[in-house]
């Protein structure tokens, strides 16, 4: 592998890298080969010019291969992109725990790094134990159909990445890969995108990286979720099949709008007890914005066939979910938090 030629090609050429090249390049920085300064000129050159869908595609198969992996392709993930820079509460690990009443879901995810809360943070905050090893994962799937896949932990390789992302200080082609590489190769996946001028690019490559189906996710007024207050942009991927379209928040059943100002946070206890208060029934907006994003979840799956009677079954889902989110705090967690949690978030 030549480096600088790649260098070459990116810089001053400003043409892609093929998929081949860019899977050989991003195993390069990941297993070290490649030295910070080079690693560095790659990423800086990627993200000028533009990260494409086959650079995507061979970045994610090669953090793919230098991952710890489990056995579970039957799953669900709702890992998004994040970076919209609104810092709503976490409403995708919220859908998660939801969905999980019905489908086994492979949630992964990470601390926070441009929000106010991570997907980790909150599970924290709810009492959940992020330390899963890969035995204990397939246990946790077949016993209460979640488990939690932390990043930090099943992608060791990227300890070879960390200090130059960290010195670089800007999203690089690393920042768009975390939902594309799920450890148990979840086949269903819901992504929210942070901007829409990735989600074609993002969906182009999703389509040659063996899902079964994807939703691609961009809503009202900028955020990786989808909109309790306007319209909600779906990519949604089948095969190697895209079809696009708008949903809005009427669609869901949804008589008036949900401001983004009722739903931000300000750290990971604010995000745990506001999920909570949700699901409760405590807090209507937050239960609005869970509700809407398990919708397309159960359309996602095949459980539904549109998006109100999504929100039908999600209100269901919700009503039942806290007993459940117990049984997952009892098998891997600190149940005894979870409940001083749900106190807290029963008061007033």
């Amino acid at each position: 592998m030549n480096t600088v030629e790649y260098l070459k090609k990116l810089v001053y050429e400003k043409k892609d890298l093929s998929e081949k090249e860019a899977e050989e390049i991003a195993n390069g920085i990941m297993r070290g080969e490649i030295n910070e300064i080079q690693s560095s000129g790659i990423l800086v050159a990627l993200a000028s010019k533009g990260e494409s869908a086959e650079e995507i595609r061979g970045f994610a198969r090669a953090m793919r291969s230098n991952s710890i992996k489990i056995d579970f392709p039957d799953s669900l993930d709702t890992a998004g992109t994040g970076g919209d820079g609104l810092n709503t509460l976490n409403v995708s690990t919220a859908a998660a725990l939801v969905l999980s009443q019905i489908f086994p879901v492979a949630k992964h995810g990470n601390r926070l790094v441009s929000s106010k809360s991570g997907s980790a943070d909150v599970l924290e905050e709810l009492g959940y134990n992020i330390s899963v090893s890969k035995d204990k994962a397939i246990e946790l799937l077949r016993k209460c159909n979640f488990v939690f896949l932390f990043a930090q932990l099943y992608h060791p390789a990227m300890k070879n990445v960390a200090n130059v992302r960290k010195n670089l200080g800007i999203r690089t082609i690393f920042n768009i890969l975390g939902p594309l590489t799920n450890p148990a190769s979840a086949k269903y996946q819901m992504i929210g995108i942070f901007s829409t001028k990735y989600i074609d690019r993002i969906a182009e490559a999703v389509q040659y990286l063996n899902y079964e189906r994807v939703f691609l996710y961009h809503g009202d007024p900028g955020i990786d979720e989808v909109s309790p207050q306007g319209d909600t942009l779906i990519y949604e991927v089948k095969g190697h099949s895209i079809e696009k379209y708008k949903v809005n928040y009427t669609d869901f059943g949804i008589k008036e709008p949900v401001s983004i100002d009722k739903l931000r946070v300000e750290n990971a206890h604010d995000s745990a007890l506001k999920i909570t208060r949700g699901l409760l029934g405590r807090d209507k907006n937050v239960r609005i914005f869970i509700g809407i994003n398990v919708s397309v979840g159960l359309k996602l799956l095949g459980k539904v066939n549109d998006f109100k009677d999504g929100y039908e079954y999600a209100e269901q889902l919700m009503s039942s979910s806290v007993e459940h989110i117990r049984k997952i705090m009892e098998l891997n967690g600190n149940p005894q938090k979870f409940e001083a949690l749900v106190k807290e978030a029963d008061k007033g």
